[in-house]
């Protein structure tokens, strides 16, 4: 069964999570009034601590699995030290800037995933 959507479907539900809790998140709120988020904000308590670290967790798992499919290291990497940089910022204390940086990488680590699956479909055709 393929499953190369996990690793998207993270990412995205990382993005769409923060966007919808503009009170936690003040970079993301053009995006969430934008995609008419704001109707979660009353549950914007349950989303941070029961939707979002759950997120973030299915995107590494789904760069692990991409990562098996075209072995580059530097997508895997780049969505394990966001990943760690989310979680560091998310249970020290709230360091925004660190969750900043996480939120960013991670979807710079799926568009580099899908790129180096790219690569290797090529390379396989040659």
């Amino acid at each position: 069964m393929k499953l190369g959507f996990i690793e998207k479907f993270g990412s995205l539900g990382t993005l769409l999570v923060v966007a919808a809790c503009p009170g936690c998140w003040p970079l993301f709120i053009p995006l969430g009034t934008t995609l008419g988020l704001g109707a979660l904000l009353p549950f914007e308590g349950i989303m941070m601590n029961y939707v979002f670290p759950p997120f973030v967790l299915i995107t590494l798992i789904g760069s692990y699995m991409a990562f098996r499919v075209h072995q580059t290291y530097y997508p895997l990497i780049i969505s394990v030290v966001s990943a760690v940089l989310i979680f560091i910022g998310f249970y020290a204390g709230w360091i925004l800037s660190l969750m900043y940086v996480g939120i960013f990488g991670l979807l710079v680590g799926s568009v580099a995933s899908i790129y180096a699956k790219k690569q290797c479909q090529i390379r396989s055709v040659d």
